[in-house]
């Protein structure tokens, strides 16, 4: 089992949707996946055909300390419900997720709660080829739990100055934070998403993030693959399916296939 989480410091890059796609992908090359949807957003959730405003149960479980000790993952767990993607079982969000978020902050090693948790039901999660888990663009509490218990942190950027100092800045956060807990580095990656390289704005962004000197770092984590922008990654997304199933040969098709050979590559996947 590996656990990969996707993160961003601003939002709109497309994280959810790399992270959907992926799963579905990965689904079909005969691996079992767990999903994991750590945004109160709930856009995760609603792409696998759950109903976000109603009563789930979410991973707001977790943190619930009115009702300690959590449900155990297979109470939370919602198993293949979307048929169309088949081996892929999610565990929702929900916009409760806030009032964690706030409670959090009050409690002794509140950024390890998700990793003891996954410590005490490993032989559920093992089951699971990847667990990926999808977070909104911040550095609070209930993040940090999804960032410490990964075993790869992959940062997500568009064609924007903003989202790349997004990713300087959360690796400069990150670092103190995990550092503190004596945690290993895992961000693993950066991946260029809603790339049009017809776009003269997109090919100069692309060569600055690859000769110049103040992204260095960024540089040293960026996948070579570049994920194309195209409207048939919506068109995919409003379908519920992830853009293999919707259509396989879709520039975005072909470019996440080589994202994931890529990552396999780099043992990140």
């Amino acid at each position: 089992m590996k656990v990969i989480t996707f993160a961003t410091l601003k939002g709109g890059v497309g994280k959810t949707m790399l992270c959907f796609n992926i799963a579905g992908m990965l689904s079909q090359m005969g691996h079992k996946v767990l999903i994991i949807d750590s945004d109160l957003q709930g856009n995760l959730t609603n792409n696998m055909g759950l109903d976000r405003t109603k009563h789930l149960l979410t991973l707001y479980e977790v943190y619930n300390f009115e009702t300690w000790p959590p449900l155990p993952p297979i109470a939370l767990t919602y198993v293949n419900p979307n048929p169309k993607i088949p081996n892929v079982d999610i565990i929702t969000s929900s916009f409760f997720l806030h009032k964690a978020e706030m409670r959090l902050a009050s409690i002794p090693g509140q950024e390890l709660i998700l990793r003891d948790y996954f410590f005490k039901h490993h032989a559920f999660f093992k089951k699971y080829d990847y667990v990926l888990i999808d977070t909104n663009p911040s550095m609070g509490f209930v993040n940090q739990n999804a960032f410490a218990v990964s075993d790869a942190i992959l940062l997500i950027s568009d064609i924007s100055m903003n989202a790349i100092e997004g990713a300087q800045l959360f690796i400069a956060l990150w670092d103190e934070a995990r550092s503190k807990l004596n945690l290993p580095d895992t961000v693993r990656g950066v991946i260029i998403n809603n790339c049009d390289q017809r776009n003269r704005l997109s090919v100069d962004f692309l060569e600055y993030i690859n000769t110049d000197p103040e992204v260095e770092d960024i540089r040293a984590l960026m996948m070579k693959t570049v994920i194309p922008r195209t409207v048939k990654v919506t068109e995919a997304e409003l379908a519920a399916l992830p853009i293999s199933l919707y259509d396989g040969k879709s520039k975005a098709a072909v470019a996440l296939y080589e994202l994931i050979a890529e990552l396999k590559r780099k043992k990140i996947l």
